[in-house]
This record gives C-alpha cells, sequence and structure tokens, in this order.
C-alpha cells in the first residue's frame, strides 16, 4: 500500500525582491517520513518550511495537504501566546493538571526538554529567546501529531537534550521535516535528506553520512560530464581549423554542432 501524502507542493516558487530563493520546485511528505533539510544560512530553509505547513504563501505554485492533518511547527519566528510556561506548552492539550500529570508520554517531555527545571508557574515574559525557543519546542512535542516541522531544534539544548531529543523523534510514529546543523542529529533521526540549493530542492535517501557521499558522487559524474563535453569542444574545434580552404564542403550539420 502506498503511503499517505501529507503535504505536497506543486512548482512552488518564492524571490525576496530580485533573489530568487526557490525556483518551480515540487516535492511531497508522506506519513511516516523523517527529512533532513540542509543548505547554506539564507538559502531558503526556513522558507520552504513554511510554505510548506501553511505559515507563508509561495508567490506561484500550489501547496495541498491533507484532510484533517495534525500539524505543529516550531520555527525560529515561532511565537508563544500564553502567559506562563505550563500554559504555553499544556494548555493545547485541553486536559485538567492531574490528566497530564499521570501521562508518562508529557512528563517524558517536560523532563526531557528542561521543562520542569523552567518552572510551569514561570512567566513567559522573563525567559531568554533559548527557554522560549524550548518551550515552543516541548509544546509542540506533547501533542499527538502526523506531522511534526522544526527548525533548529537543537540550538538551545544540551548534550543529554540534544540525545534525549533524538530517541524521542526516531521513537514518535509521526512524520518529521527538520532544519539543522548539527551533523550527527540529522544522521541519527533523518532517512531521508533535502538540500536547497539555488532555488531547487534536491532529495537524497538516508541522513547526513548517505547525503555527503551521494553529494560527492554527483559532484563527481557532473566534473567527468563537463571534462568529455570540454575534449568534443577541442576535437571539433581542432576539426573545423583543419583545411579552412575546403570549409564549405564541411558536413553543415557538424558545423552547426560544433557552433
Amino acid at each position: 500500500m502506498a503511503p499517505t501524502n501529507l503535504i505536497n507542493l506543486e512548482q512552488g516558487s518564492v524571490s525576496f525582491g530580485i533573489r530568487q530563493v526557490l525556483d518551480d520546485v515540487s516535492l511531497g511528505v508522506n506519513a511516516g517520513d523523517r527529512i533532513g533539510v540542509v543548505g547554506l544560512n539564507g538559502g531558503g530553509k526556513t522558507t520552504l518550511l513554511e510554505i510548506l505547513t501553511g505559515v507563508t504563501e509561495p508567490d506561484t505554485g500550489r501547496v495541498s495537504r491533507v484532510s484533517g492533518l495534525r500539524l505543529a511547527v516550531v520555527t525560529q519566528r515561532t511565537e508563544l501566546a500564553a502567559d506562563t510556561v505550563g500554559e504555553s506548552v499544556l494548555g493545547g492539550l485541553g486536559v485538567a493538571t492531574h490528566e497530564w500529570a499521570g501521562d508518562s508520554r508529557i512528563r517524558a517531555v517536560l523532563d526531557g526538554i528542561g521543562i520542569h527545571d523552567l518552572g510551569l508557574d514561570t512567566a513567559v515574559d522573563d525567559l531568554s529567546g533559548g527557554e522560549r525557543r524550548r518551550v515552543s519546542l516541548a509544546a509542540a512535542l506533547v501533542q499527538d501529531l502526523d506531522l511534526l516541522v522544526l527548525d533548529e531544534p537543537t540550538n538551545h539544548l544540551d548534550v543529554e537534550g540534544v540525545q534525549w531529543l533524538a530517541d524521542h523523534l526516531r521513537a514518535r510514529s509521526s512524520a518529521l521535516v527538520v532544519v539543522t546543523h548539527d551533523r550527527w542529529f540529522l544522521d541519527t533521526v533523518a532517512t531521508h535528506t533535502w538540500e536547497v540549493v539555488d532555488g531547487r530542492v534536491e532529495q537524497f535517501e538516508g541522513g547526513y553520512n548517505d547525503w555527503v557521499f551521494a553529494r560527492a558522487e554527483r559532484d563527481r559524474q557532473a566534473a567527468a560530464s563537463e571534462s568529455r563535453r570540454q575534449n568534443l569542444m577541442r576535437k571539433e574545434l581542432a576539426w573545423l581549423r583543419r583545411g579552412a580552404p575546403a570549409r564549405t564542403s564541411k558536413p553543415r550539420y557538424r558545423i552547426e554542432a560544433a557552433e
């Protein structure tokens, strides 16, 4: 049975001024996918996430999402709407304190991301930027979702927190799309890798190491192809230059190909 398609982007393009960030990109996210997104800073990774999840719309193209999609997004621009840490993390669950307190999965998230250390009654206004990101991450992780979309989730976690998050994401049944510069984390959680480069999104099987090897092989094949093209150009130019007076007798199709 084919996997359920959760989100599909068809021929999506985005530009900021004269800079083309995404150019005619088509791709999809299926149920159970764990996708790592890599690329240069400012290359369009966050823009791609926000288009897929409906935070922003593409300039051109079409985005479709499965009906009833349960989705959580944590990007660098995610804001906290509640007044306290506890309200921000648990308010969306719609359950009483004694109900979530008896849920081992929720308690594991609060401990793993360090929310208990922050204090559930702590005012959001008193949090640093890194602490706010941890609260936003916890608010997403406590939910039962079809798709979780994360932008640099490890930036404000210690080593133990990063290890816990990787184990947690691998154990979830929900699909995952994550942008990260953490090579170990990407290699641990991702089964597919998207590289955002020059407005395109190149897709690879596997995590970080698989992507590195695949990209190296792609570059080798491109270099070999360019070398063959250069050699052919040299041969054709040499052929054109031989016997210039007899140029008109040379096959026209070959002259046009050489030119």
